[in-house]
């Protein structure tokens, strides 16, 4: 064989190597719109917004998979858009607020802008990393919750997943709705998540949105839930996982069984301290 033959035989095998990966490793900002007239609106480079939009996303028709590894919603689940590649391999309670939380605080992490970084407890108390990692420890009293020092200091991030266990263990999807400020529906942000309020709550994440001439939005909304799976987007209908965002409306159109509505939404701000 001719040595121009091989060569070209071998460029054509990387380049359908390298097309694979591409696809393989396709993220949430790669999702198409569904037509021209959209546009994604625009972010902070570096921010939330930025960091949720490069998730990388399973192949196309993977199914979510539950904390145990076995399947949650098969891959021809009709309201899943996609799943995004997230680790919740034996975190029994990374659940659906808890998914949420974890990747706002694993997006601080990666930043190294965690100082700050708290979330509430039953009866009011915060409980901030900064006092985690210096040694305090959640002490509960009935429903009053204190803090003492009982361990030494770690900053590590192993210490930072049990932080993130902690609130996901002591704390309830309820707090989100109740201890953060309602969010004005005509202020949405990529990066918000939306709270049912109730003994049977949920919460979704807001992970992209796109606006068109007219002032239409647009949204891709994921979430987890119970038992702990991956973190999946919704479809809004077969094959579309755009959501259009009635904001005069009070329900939000989801393939959900439990209803989200705009009193749900909220965001994560820092700093708190009280």
């Amino acid at each position: 064989m001719r040595p121009c033959l091989i060569t070209i035989k071998i460029l054509i095998v990387f380049q359908i190597f390298f097309i694979s990966k591409v696809k393989a490793q396709n993220t949430i900002g790669d999702i198409p719109l569904p037509s021209a007239e959209y546009t994604r609106v625009a972010v902070d480079k570096g921010g939330f917004a930025q960091w949720l939009r490069n998730l990388p996303l399973e192949k196309k028709g993977s199914p979510v998979l539950d904390f145990r590894g076995n399947v949650f919603k098969s891959g021809e689940d009709t309201i899943v858009a996609a799943v995004v590649r997230w680790n919740i391999s034996g975190r029994r309670l990374e659940q659906c607020m808890d998914i949420v939380i974890r990747m706002y605080s694993e997006y601080l992490w990666q930043k190294e802008e965690v100082k700050n970084l708290g979330f509430p407890l039953p009866g009011g108390t915060w409980l901030y990393w900064d006092s985690w990692k210096a040694g305090f420890r959640p002490y509960f009293e009935g429903l009053n919750v204190n803090l003492r020092q009982t361990t030494r200091p770690d900053s590590s991030y192993s210490s930072f997943k049990v932080y993130l266990y902690t609130i996901f263990s002591e704390s309830h999807t309820q707090q989100f709705y109740h201890s953060y400020k309602p969010v004005e529906r005509g202020k949405i942000h990529v990066g918000d998540y939306i709270v049912r309020k109730g003994t049977k709550g949920h919460a979704v994440m807001i992970v992209d949105l796109a606006i068109n001439t007219k002032g239409d939005l647009i949204a891709l909304i994921g979430n987890g839930d119970t038992p702990a799976c991956q973190f999946f987007l919704l479809n809004h209908a077969r094959d579309n996982p755009w959501v259009p965002l009635c904001l005069e409306s009070e329900v939000i159109p989801l393939p959900l069984r439990r209803k989200m509505s705009w009193d749900g939404l909220r965001r994560f701000d820092l700093p708190r301290r009280d």
